[in-house]
């Protein structure tokens, strides 16, 4: 049996993390419910009360507080304490496990389609509660996706997007559709599947699009 309590037991725990790498209490509530064989909503629980406390104690000095229910270790340096990374947590909270991707003008723009430089960035992913909405903490948009992600079609449908949103974007590259084709090449993507989710999930526009994707390489 462990004799430490569940404050103790996740101070050890958030040592471990590295500087700016989120915490987030729904991983140490389940640490705490693997450890001490707890339900998972009372682990949180009790996770968010020992965190508040290691810091109101300032037995962990460097721990900081983001937003509800994320945190971060810092350190100080010639230019202040460092933050969070802000990527990680992104891939952490609507990301990881295949559950989401990044799509939009910022995608479009690393492909090359497009030389705009979007003021936020858009991720869809099975996390979103509602269609559309705002992260205000990491300052970008979320959506809900078509169907649930998952590795198999992750690829498929942030394909799918793009050219769904191709005509809402300022796309002003010489050869877009080569660039298109581009991306389907490098990911392995088959067009018949391309074509089945197009047909059930988008618009004629979007079964358009692939078409002239396809024409373009020669398939």
């Amino acid at each position: 049996m462990n004799k430490q309590t569940y404050t103790q037991f996740l101070q050890g725990e958030i040592a471990g993390f590295q500087d700016g790498e989120p915490i987030l209490i729904r991983e140490l509530g389940k640490r705490l419910a693997d450890t001490y064989h707890m339900e998972t909503k009372k682990a949180c629980a009790a996770a968010t009360v020992a965190v508040k406390r290691l810091m109101d104690t300032g037995v962990c000095p460097d721990l900081r507080f983001f937003a509800k229910g994320v945190y971060y270790l810092t350190k100080k340096t010639v230019f202040g304490e460092t933050g969070i990374n802000k990527e990680k947590l992104i891939e952490l909270k609507y990301l990881k496990d295949a559950s989401g991707y990044e799509t939009g003008a910022a995608v479009m723009h690393k492909l090359g389609l497009t030389t705009l430089m979007p003021v936020e960035r858009t991720f869809v992913s099975n996390n979103a509660q509602t269609r559309t909405r705002k992260d205000d903490t990491l300052g970008i948009v979320i959506r809900a996706p078509r169907i649930s992600v998952n590795r198999e079609n992750l690829f498929y449908l942030q394909f799918l997007d793009l050219l769904n949103i191709y005509d809402d974007v300022p796309v002003d590259a010489e050869d877009p559709y080569l660039l298109l084709g581009n991306f389907i090449q490098t990911r392995s993507l088959d067009y018949g599947k391309l074509l089945h989710l197009a047909d059930a999930h988008y618009n004629s526009s979007t079964i358009m699009k692939l078409a002239h994707v396809a024409g373009r390489q020669g398939v």
